[in-house]
């Protein structure tokens, strides 16, 4: 089993989705898709964002996130360009590491403009 750093989805039985952000020989690191899809450069909040989706004043920023996995959920259950892997078949090819969400995390194309 491969699994495409950054790209493939893996989802567990209860419904939530991951996506690998490392690969060390045996060892596979996820972290929840939603929690990666929040950390893109396309969402840091400056003003070309705020140009960019004026007609969500008063609305949910997470939807964009939202809607960005739920592009990736259909794209892997589709095998477009992508797939959808079950936990538990990951599990019996890789010993599985997670990021947990209270952690930290950033995206690695993401660089702090100071």
């Amino acid at each position: 089993m491969i699994v495409e750093m950054y790209k493939d989805l893996v989802r567990d039985e209860r419904g939530n989705y991951y996506i690998a952000v490392q690969m060390e020989g045996n060892e596979l690191t996820l972290v929840n898709a939603f929690v990666e899809a929040s950390f893109t450069p396309e969402l840091i909040y400056n003003e070309e964002f705020r140009n960019k989706h004026k007609e969500m004043e008063g609305g949910f920023v997470g939807k964009i996130a939202m809607d960005l996995l739920r592009h990736d959920v259909v794209m892997g259950l589709k095998q477009i360009d992508r797939k959808m892997l079950e936990l538990s078949e990951v599990e019996q090819n890789y010993t599985v590491n997670y990021i947990d969400t209270i952690e930290f995390y950033r995206h690695p194309a993401w660089v702090r403009k100071v």
